[in-house]
């Protein structure tokens, strides 16, 4: 195998891996970020290096902020429990929207 050849997959395999570090930490944030935090304990042992030991504490995961739907942060303002969309101080609103999606039933037609 020729350098070319080893460089080359080389950088596919980091991209590769990169890619799935990317959708785990979107599709499985909370398992993502307890599996970073069990690293980073590992490597801020006191029997590790001080180069280690800093990597570890590098790595330590941040407060998690809890964003999300549901969670009241009222960042994007399309939650519906967000108190500034205004579904709960507006009833009658929410009842149009309910009466315009069943205003029109479905009709089917046969085609011979």
């Amino acid at each position: 195998m020729s350098m070319y050849g080893f460089v080359q997959d080389a950088i596919i395999a980091l991209v590769v891996l990169m890619s799935a570090l990317y959708v785990l930490r979107k599709l499985m944030p909370k398992w993502a970020r307890g599996r970073q935090l069990a690293l980073a304990t590992m490597l801020t042992q006191p029997s590790h290096s001080l180069l280690v030991r800093k990597l570890g504490s590098f790595m330590t995961p941040g407060d998690s902020s809890g964003g999300g739907c549901g969670s009241g942060c009222s960042s994007c303002s399309s939650c519906a429990s967000n108190p500034e969309s205004g579904s709960e101080s507006r009833p009658q609103e929410q009842s149009e929207k309910k009466v315009e999606a069943e205003a029109k039933p479905l009709e089917f037609q046969r085609h011979i």
